[in-house]
Order: structure tokens, then sequence, then C-alpha cells
């Protein structure tokens, strides 16, 4: 099951692999076409809006809302490719058809009844007796996809679609059909299934979303009504579920369904906190960016706590190791501040002391967040290469609270995790005489370090035959390309689905010879962090293994 859980939560992040592109294209777009942003800077609007570079500036703006306004069907392609396990190709297209199915079936249904685009907007719907309030709830359940008028399915109708066209693949495209029929055979099949699913879909949900719709009504009222101790759970929980590869499952609905929130921006209605901000990004308008986003707290995680509990590490080290340790945070840091990559440190604390993660540094991250809430910061997420685009409307920031915010988080926790690393002897890098020590560790290698020495003396190595690259030991790592079953990479891990878990290496090896910096075990699951560096060493498996 954890496998599963794990798979799916990778195939959520396809889509969002184009967010930080599409952040970037909206916010330089948007800065360049808006006019307070232009008057600023000295420029003329009068005499620049008529110009090539104005008009080129409304193309780059444009192709980052061909990304925020087509998620939906960004995940359907997406979500299907990922969990389709051969022939991806065919699963994406299958689910494509299946979702432009479920459009079009809904569409049919809603027609019948006599609704159009045109009789169920807030105006109309007050006109014909509704009160303000049900009628922008009303309203909300509809909207405009791709040309079809429709329930308003968001990313679950995507996904849910995505999925349906991935095990239809996976069980049908092999399917061998008679002679007379052969050319609908194998993978042509599956379009055929998937269309028929997508009609069954959409008459369903026909009958079903106006009950789910209000549902995700009711939870984000309460989400909204919970206040500052909904956004401590929130981020809370989320860090707990970091390590397990499962938090996208959480943020991801909040960032762009109903469950983070609906707002009208430019005459648009817009849902999903993630969502909404980009659009207030590109909005001409000079209003502040959403606060509560569930966002800004991430720039305190990486700009003072993640630091903190680095420098904390360093000052506890021996001093005959403090250079090495250097050497070994500082990288990390920066990958940090820089692209949000936090799994070096994260894992140290989870492996070595998990304690500390989860009773220290998750409830002091839901703090964070609950602060930067507090003070009304208003950014988009916590790293610099998401907030470049940001830079470009200033008028729509407010981050001076982190200038005393993120002070006060870097003391308070440096200060703690010293205390607590001292207190209870936590091996942290550099604190066993052993200069070998001086790594990020995992659990496995933690518990086992002793028996590296005995693994080693064993012969246990991995090999590839003639061919010695890395992509080639990792194959080899995992059992061999037989005993892959899925293999895909987020931000920073490489995870692997494999059918026997007693042919993968052990962890020391994954450190020793297979450069890995952790590794984490869920059943068949498995996750090899690699950091900012491991897109090129998928590509390069994938490469190897062919058909993936």
């Amino acid at each position: 099951m954890k496998e599963k859980m794990q798979t799916f939560g990778k195939a959520m992040l396809v889509p969002i692999s184009l967010v930080a592109l599409g952040g970037l294209l909206l916010g330089v777009g948007g800065a360049f076409t808006n006019e307070a942003t232009v008057a600023a800077l000295g420029i003329n609007w009068a005499s620049y809006s008529t110009t090539f570079i104005f008009k080129l500036f409304e193309v780059i703006k444009a192709l980052g809302d061909a990304i925020f306004g087509n998620l939906s069907v960004l995940y359907a392609v997406g979500v299907a490719f990922s969990l389709a396990k051969r022939e991806k190709g065919w699963a994406a297209f299958s689910s494509l058809v299946g979702f432009l199915a479920l459009l079009a079936t809904m569409s049919s249904l809603l027609t019948s009844r006599g609704l159009t685009a045109a009789n169920t907007t807030v105006q109309a719907l007050i006109k014909s007796g509704l009160s303000p309030l049900a009628a922008s709830k009303e309203a909300a359940l509809y909207t405009t996809e791709l040309g079809f008028f429709t329930y308003r399915t968001g990313i679950f109708g995507g996904i849910l679609m995505g999925v349906i066209a991935a095990w239809l693949h996976n069980r049908f495209y092999k399917t061998k059909l008679p002679t007379a029929l052969a050319f609908f055979s194998g993978t042509r099949t599956v379009p055929i299934l998937t269309l028929l699913s997508g009609g069954v879909v959409g008459v369903i949900f026909s009958f079903v979303w106006p009950t789910i719709g209000m549902l995700f009504s009711g939870f984000s009222e309460f989400v909204k009504q919970s206040g500052l101790f909904g956004t401590f759970v929130y981020r809370t929980v989320y860090e707990i579920l970091v390590p397990f590869g499962m938090h996208p499952m959480l943020g991801l609905p909040i960032e762009w369904s109903d469950l983070g929130g609906r707002m009208v921006v430019d005459g648009k209605l817009v849902v999903g906190n993630a969502a909404i901000q980009l659009a207030q990004l590109a909005s001409p308008g000079s209003g502040k960016l959403l606060v509560r986003a569930f966002m800004a707290g991430m720039g305190v995680i990486d700009f003072a706590i993640f630091p903190a509990i680095a420098l904390a590490m360093y000052k506890t080290s021996l001093p005959q190791n403090k250079k090495k340790v250097a050497g070994l945070l500082i990288p990390t840091i920066v990958s940090t501040m820089l692209f949000g990559i936090t799994e070096p440190i994260l894992f140290t604390f989870l492996f070595i002391a998990p304690w500390m993660y989860f009773l220290v540094y998750a409830p002091i991250a839901g703090l964070a967040e609950v602060v930067t809430e507090f003070c009304k910061v208003s950014i988009y997420q916590g790293n610099l290469k998401d907030w470049i685009p940001f830079f470009l409307r200033p008028e729509k920031l407010n981050m001076w609270p982190y200038l005393y915010i993120m002070p006060i988080f870097f003391v308070v926790v440096f200060f703690l995790f010293k205390f607590l690393i001292l207190k209870f002897d936590v091996k942290t890098p550099g604190r066993e005489e052993d200069e070998a020590t001086v790594k990020l560790y995992s659990k496995e290698e933690y518990n086992e370090k002793v028996n590296q020495e005995k693994a080693a003396k064993n012969g246990q190595t991995v090999s590839a035959d003639a061919d010695n690259s890395l992509a080639a030991r990792i194959i080899a790592g995992l059992g061999g390309a037989d005993n892959i079953e899925d293999l895909d990479n987020c931000i920073s891990r490489l995870r692997v689905v494999v059918k026997d878990p007693t042919k993968v290496v052990d962890d020391a090896v994954w450190k020793r010879d297979l450069e890995a910096l952790g590794v984490i075990h869920l059943d068949k699951g498995i996750q090899i962090v690699y950091g900012a560096k491991v897109a090129g060493i998928a590509v390069d498996v994938r490469d190897k293994l062919g058909g993936y």
C-alpha cells in the first residue's frame, strides 16, 4: 500500500513541473504589461503600450496563463503518463480522450436541463431569486473548460481520469482481439475503453458533483473559520508527510482546488490558493497577494529554520571535523535557499533522532506558518527560484515582517537544537571521532553503520559488467532491470517500486558506491535521495532501462 501511495504522490507532481516556469512567465509578462509598474520605471505608457515589446510581454503572460488555465487536463495527461508502466504515450493519449469525454458528457446533460454559461452567472442567479451568497455558491459549481460548459471538477476530474486511464492501460494494453478486430488490439483498445469510461464518469458526476461541490465549499469554510489553529495543523501535518513522499496529497488540493478557497480576480473565478496568487500576480491591479496561502512559512523554514539547524550541527561537531562539516552543510543550505531542497538535513534528523523531527521540527514549522500569517506576510513559496517572478511586482508583496521573523526563528531554533544535540548526544555529522562519519545519514545507515565493514568484507558492491556508469550501477543496485516495476523522480529523489525488495543492495552501498544522500524504504517502494542532480540521473537510468 505504501509504495502505491508513493507512486500516486509522485504522479500528482508531474504537472507541477511546469508551475515554476509558468510562474516566471506570468511574473515577467504581468510586470511589463502593467501600467503602474511601467510608469514606475519612467516609461511613457501611451507610447509603450503600442510597441512590439509590449505585445511580446503580452504573449509571455499568455504562455503562463496557458499552464494555469489548463491544470485539469495537464493532470489528466500527466497522472496517466506517470502511472503507466509501459507504452506511456498511449496511456497519456487515452487519458486525454477520457477527459474530453467527461467534459462533453457533463456539458450535454447540463444543456439538456436548460443550464448554460449565461444563466448560471452570479448576476443571473440573483435575478432568478437566489440570495447573493447562495448565488455565489451555485455559480461556483460551473465553468467553461476547453470549450465545454461543465461542472467545475478542477484537478479532481483530471486526476480521476488519469488514474482510470492508467489502470485500464496497465490492464489492457496487451489485449488480443479476433482477426476481424485486430486493428483495435493492444494499445488501441485503451482509448476506446477510456472514452466509454469518461462518459460513465460524466454521467455519475452530473448527479453527484453538486453535492461534492457543496462539500468542498463547506470544508473551505471550516478551514477559514479555524483560523490560525487550522494553519498550524496544516503546516505541521504537511511536514510530517514529507518523509513519506505523501505531502503532495495534502498540498496540491489546497493549492489548485476549491479546498484552497476561491476568489474573483479580474472578473474571473479562480480556485486554490496557489492559482489565486498567480492570478493576482498577473493582474494589472496593485492589490497584495493572498496572505493566507499556507506558503509564507516556507520562507522561514528555508531561510531561518534549516540554516539555524545547520549552524547548530556545525557548532556541536568536534573541532577536528568542523572544516569538513562546513564543506558539507554550506552547499546544502545554499541549495535549500535557492531551490527549497531540504532533504539532506531533514533526513539526518529524521533518521538519527526521529523524535527531533516529528516533535520539535514539525511543530516549529507549523508555528512559522502561523506567525507569518498573523504578520500578514504575502509571498509565493519559500525559495529564490520561486520568488524571482514575484520580485518583479514588489507592490503586490509584503515581506517586511521577514526582517524580524527570520532572525527570531533563527536564534531560537539554533539554541534549541544545539541544546538538544548536546543534551541527548545526537550523533549529527562530525560528532564522532571517525572522520568517515562526517556525512548526512539515513536511518538504515545509522542503525547499521557498525556493520558497514562487515558488508564491505563480504564483498557486497555494485557492478554492471562492462558498463560502470552511475545509471548502470543504480540499476544493478536495484536488483537489475527485471526487478524494477516502476521508476520516476521528484525534485530530489529517485522513486522506485521493485518486485523483490530483498534484491536491493544495502543502504550502506547506496552511500558508499552510488552517491546517494539518503534512502527511504516503503514496502516495495524505495526512495533514493540525490538532491538537485536527481533529474539528470533519472533520465540516464530510464535511458538504460528503455520503455520508461
